[in-house]
């Protein structure tokens, strides 16, 4: 009977092999996005705002995901990124890559910053011993060492690994304190309460994070291509494949975004507590310890922290890799970029570092760099969304690969949220 039965537990065993071996580039993806505008803006909304702003929640995750969707997709259908597509767009010649190279150069010179600025914050109330400038200093050292021992594979289960952490901690306090049926519908009713409008931009813009990563995602599948081609994968099973990755990934996004947010309502605004300057994550740790007990301290800050490091450590990837890509597409003759060493990712990697650490060292507080950070991002938005939208609905040879009907009205529904939102907050704030 057990050898009968061998086969199909053989079967299960390779089936089993394959579905984690085929996660990858959609969880990284999501670990990018559980950071900042989850651990900081969530509570912040919550805290200033009670449920109001828990549609936001739901609108981004729900407006924004064609856009990330079609990372992956032009990837599997080319076998290139999205920055090859940008590269033949109609018009003067690259003009697609010079303003992705722009908005590479300006988001990674404030994303970075405002990731670092939460998680240093975080090492100064948990750990101590050193500064705020100096566990800056540490952090991203650390971290650029642990891109050159090797950066796929630690990518990939360090994003896994913490991404599961910070579910379980959020879980743990969630169930603990839950807001009533009532509350959570307002998930479903938007509302924009006076003084908001900052807030909400930013949440817009990061939440569950900027339209950029969507090039990331496709940098990330196309190294990913080896992993499925190796278990025969065909290009609609790969892209069946990225699309169940997503989803798994964007799917526990929002789970934990509705979950910080409803934390920071139920509680930290009763006590009239807003999450700000460095010790954010201490304002909401300390809640925790009132209501759960001592033990919630340390659970919630490793989680926190991993969250945050892990979000780090995709950024301090994703623009240099965006980068140097970018920079030896324009300039294929450039011997030194094409150099095995790729002194362009590590030159923006040491540049983006160093702006980060003097931002934050200028403007110690996170939770004012975070907010600054997601606007950028939502006036950048509405631009990438269209290049991907073009990109895949023109530039991918197999009809089969391009998108269907539904997921391009979905995506201009998408596009045209996003193109609202930011002209709205352009129009409040400047006019």
């Amino acid at each position: 009977m057990n050898d009968a039965r061998q086969p199909h537990h053989d079967r299960a065993g390779v089936n089993a092999r394959r579905f984690v071996r085929g996660l990858g580039p959609g969880m990284i993806m999501a670990a990018t996005a559980i950071g900042t505008s989850h651990i900081v803006l969530a509570p912040v909304a919550g805290a200033r705002f009670g449920f109001d702003l828990l549609w936001l929640v739901l609108f981004t995750h729900l407006f924004k995901y064609p856009a990330f969707e079609f990372g992956a997709r032009y990837a599997v259908a080319t076998e290139t990124s999205l920055i090859a597509g940008y590269g033949r767009l109609p018009g003067p010649p690259n003009w697609g890559l010079i303003v992705f190279l722009g908005v590479t150069i300006i988001q990674g010179l404030t994303v970075l910053a405002g990731v670092m600025s939460v998680t240093a914050s975080i090492l100064v109330v948990t750990v101590g011993g050193l500064s705020y400038t100096l566990w800056l200093l540490v952090l991203g050292l650390f971290t650029m060492a642990m891109h050159r021992t090797g950066r796929y594979p630690a990518l990939k289960r360090g994003a896994m690994a913490m991404l599961a952490l910070l579910a379980l901690g959020t879980v743990v306090a969630f169930v603990a304190t839950p807001p009533s049926p009532g509350d959570l519908a307002r998930m479903f009713v938007p509302s924009v309460p006076a003084g908001s409008t900052l807030l909400v931009a930013s949440i817009l813009g990061l939440m569950p994070t900027g339209i950029n990563v969507a090039v990331w995602h496709s940098l990330w599948a196309v190294e990913h291509l080896k992993y499925w081609k190796e278990d025969g994968a065909t290009s609609r099973t790969m892209l069946r494949t990225s699309q169940r990755d997503l989803a798994i990934g964007y799917g526990l996004s929002a789970l934990v975004g509705v979950m910080l947010l409803s934390l920071g309502a139920v509680l930290l605004r009763p006590r009239g507590l807003v999450p700000d300057g460095i010790e954010v994550a201490l304002t909401i740790s300390r809640i925790y310890t009132e209501l759960l007990g001592a033990w919630m301290f340390p659970v919630f800050m490793v989680a926190a922290f991993a969250a945050m490091f892990s979000t780090v450590y995709s950024v301090m990837d994703g623009f240099p890799r965006a980068f140097s890509t970018l920079l030896r597409t324009l300039l294929p003759r450039s011997e030194i970029l094409h150099r095995e060493s790729n002194p362009s990712y590590w030159a923006f990697m040491v540049l983006i570092f160093a702006f980060s650490l003097v931002t934050n060292t200028l403007l110690p507080n996170p939770v004012l760099v975070v907010t600054l950070v997601g606007v950028i991002s939502l006036l950048i938005a509405p631009v990438l969304y269209g290049l991907n939208y073009y990109c895949v609905t023109r530039l991918i040879e197999d009809e089969a690969l391009r998108p269907g009907g539904p997921l391009r009205a979905w995506a201009l529904a998408g596009m045209t949220f996003m193109t609202f939102a930011a002209g709205f907050y352009a129009y409040t704030r400047f006019w």
